[in-house]
């Protein structure tokens, strides 16, 4: 394997812990709202957990949801009331809450600054490619000030598309001024970041962060599979110059 030129990197569970921040959004909603309705807390929370699953199960066929984090928030939590036998004219306030608490919450991993300025310091060249709305994804990178690290950021909602169509992945590579074969995608989401790279030649790096399991029917095999930065790095270092 040939060491690339450009590293591609997803956002949310990849450079920022977006499971945590939700997880815990979610849990100090629920406390706090399910005795209004007349519900157990844990309950209610297992609901919406089960509820959003089914509802992103399918990727492709929600993918127009990707950039509507209000809405498709509230269809689940309304899903999740309907399913209880709740009264569900809450949802949208409750969506509401959960997306904000998600968004003051939200914070790098502890290796994904030091790894971004390592990188920069070898002279790769960084590109991010994420999916979801302008709004939340910008606000996000700015809040980390992650933006003076990439060459290159293509957002779902600014460029029109999301991953995994190859013209956002030919993007990034643009902007990187890097081909297919000298680029290597690092992401959590086998559809549509390692599915997504693949599709037009770069080199696939899924990332698990030790909470992923890698299912029996999946829909791309990665290349690479990492738990942390740090084998990112070792990974780098043994490909050939």
């Amino acid at each position: 394997m040939t060491r690339p030129k450009a590293i591609l990197f997803d956002l949310d569970d990849t450079l920022l812990d977006m499971y945590s921040a939700m997880h815990r959004s979610w849990e100090e909603i629920c406390a706090d709202v399910a005795p209004g309705l007349g519900c157990d807390a844990s309950s209610l929370r297992e609901t919406i957990r089960r509820e959003s699953a089914l509802f992103w199960a399918d990727e492709g066929a929600v993918a127009e949801y990707r950039v509507k984090p209000l809405e498709s928030r509230t269809i689940v939590v309304r899903l999740s009331l309907l399913a209880m036998g709740l009264d569900d004219s809450g949802a949208e306030e409750i969506a509401g809450r959960s997306l904000r608490g998600y968004l003051e919450r939200v914070a790098p991993f502890d290796d994904a600054i030091g790894t971004l300025e390592t990188l920069r310091s070898q002279g790769y060249r960084l590109g991010m490619v994420t999916n979801g709305s302008s709004d939340t994804q910008r606000q996000k990178i700015g809040r980390w000030q992650l933006e003076p690290y990439f060459d290159e950021i293509v957002i779902e909602s600014e460029f029109g598309r999301g991953k995994p169509d190859p013209g956002v992945f030919r993007q990034a590579l643009a902007g990187t001024g890097a081909s297919p074969d000298e680029a290597w995608m690092v992401g959590d989401n086998l559809y549509a970041d390692i599915g997504g790279a693949q599709g037009v030649g770069v080199h696939s790096v899924w990332i698990h962060r030790e909470r992923l399991e890698f299912p029996e029917d999946p829909p791309a095999h990665p290349h690479r599979r990492i738990g942390h930065f740090d084998e990112l790095h070792a990974a780098l270092a043994d490909a050939q110059g």
